[in-house]
């Protein structure tokens, strides 16, 4: 496994700025039974140097190390993905919290999937995995009963919360990730989701539950902190916005004019900023009534905040 070899098909990215559990990381990537992927290690000004411990576990030709100056992952952690993804040379990536782990037979069971892979067009991978506290004990272990799924289907569950998603668990194509990039939401919260959604490139997104991956659920996670909740809240709102403006075309009518109700009620209960834009989701659709309804909750929305 060199930085060079490029027969190697899958890249395996790792965002660092804590340190807390990264040694627990690493020791997963390093146990993997198929050493064929390259790591990508990107420091985003840490104050921890992570190289004592990379060093602990791979030779220096072993991985790629990116130790940036400025950090970006405090105003957006989608813009410290996309800064180490420019240096991705393989097909495939995985963006791994530098927190989270995986199964030692991770990367095996990747490669062991791209016959079908390559047979259904896919362009998304989903792992099952399981919530961990700071101990490594398991909180939860999700394994739902799918094969494939839909993207806007997916996307639908989890933003109703009948399934339970994050980044890590993914491994999507480089190319279709250069075609439609992260947007830019409020701590990256929902930005992996509608990742995924995007990536698909609205073909199924394939379901494997025979790795695990382990998604930390801690104080120091943005999962698991309550100091966050706030700003979670603002992005649940910046996140039905895109998908009103942005994304609306890929769902049916009933599921964005929900979307636009809970925007609506959102705004008036959190004094957050209404954008007109969003409604003119109804004139598409020539739903007048429901324009001018929603026209005059905004106007009132506003008038109350003033």
């Amino acid at each position: 496994m060199t930085p060079q070899n490029y027969q190697n098909k899958l890249a395996i990215v790792i965002p660092f700025y804590k340190v807390d559990f990264f040694e627990e990381t690493l020791k997963s990537v390093a146990s993997q039974n198929n050493k064929n992927f390259t790591l990508y290690i990107g420091n985003d000004a840490s104050p921890h140097d992570p190289l004592p411990i990379v060093q602990k576990y791979f030779d220096i030709d072993d991985y790629r190390y990116f130790n940036y100056k400025k950090n970006v992952g405090s105003e957006n952690l989608a813009l410290q993905w996309e800064r180490i993804l420019e240096n991705v040379q393989e097909e495939w990536v995985q963006i791994l919290g530098d927190d989270d782990m995986i199964s030692e037979n991770f990367v095996e069971t990747f490669y062991h999937e791209l016959p079908v892979v390559k047979a259904k067009h896919v362009s998304v991978i989903k792992f099952s995995h399981q919530w961990i506290d700071e101990d490594n004990k398991v909180i939860e272990d999700f394994n739902y009963s799918f094969s494939e799924i839909k993207p806007t289907e997916f996307f639908i569950k989890k933003y109703t919360h009948e399934i339970q998603s994050s980044l890590s668990e993914n491994i999507f194509r480089l190319d279709v990730y250069k075609k439609y990039k992260f947007e830019k939401i409020t701590l990256a919260w929902g930005s992996d989701d509608l990742a995924i959604l995007l990536f698909a490139d609205k073909n199924n997104i394939l379901y494997n539950r025979n790795t695990k991956v382990k998604v930390r659920i801690s104080g120091a996670s943005i999962s698991g902190s309550e100091y966050l909740d706030d700003k979670k809240q603002k992005a649940n709102f910046e996140l039905k916005e895109a998908l009103v403006t942005k994304y609306s075309s890929l769902f049916s009518y009933e599921f964005i004019s929900g979307v636009v109700e809970e925007y609506l009620n959102s705004s008036n209960f959190r004094r957050y900023n209404a954008h007109y834009s969003v409604i003119f989701f109804y004139l598409k659709h020539l739903k007048i009534k429901a324009f001018f309804k929603a026209l005059k909750k905004i106007y009132y929305i506003k008038k109350n905040a003033a």
